[in-house]
């Protein structure tokens, strides 16, 4: 819930889309994160990369991230440990390595940024 707000969405306000609201959000910070953590390996090296021109990221299993469900009565239960969207992270990583080819392997456990 963001504030101000109005009464007329306090009205229309929906449970369900609040909390898919806050999941979306919290995606969209753990993806910051692991952008930042992946671009600053990157960084420390890019020297024993050069020659190949490729980085091997093998911390895939990073995007899972636990949440919790919270149903109208008040009990929260956690859910098992729930992927976030890979196609969208990937789609933020093409944004940062511009032009880069991204693969990620058949078993999703680690991708490389290619820029051959």
């Amino acid at each position: 819930m963001k504030f101000p707000i109005t009464r007329e969405s306090l009205q229309a306000f929906d449970f369900v889309k609040e909390q898919q609201e806050k999941i979306e959000e919290e995606i969209q910070k753990r993806f910051t994160q692991i952008l930042d953590g992946i671009c600053n390996e990157f960084q420390r090296t890019m020297q024993l990369n050069s020659k190949e021109k490729r980085f091997v990221w093998r911390n895939l299993h990073l995007l899972s991230s636990p949440h919790m469900v919270q149903y109208h009565n008040g009990i929260t239960s956690s859910s098992s440990t729930k992927p976030l969207e890979l196609t969208q992270f990937i789609e933020k990583l093409k944004g940062v390595f511009i032009g880069c080819d991204i693969i990620v392997d058949p078993l999703k456990t680690y991708l490389i940024i290619d820029w051959s």
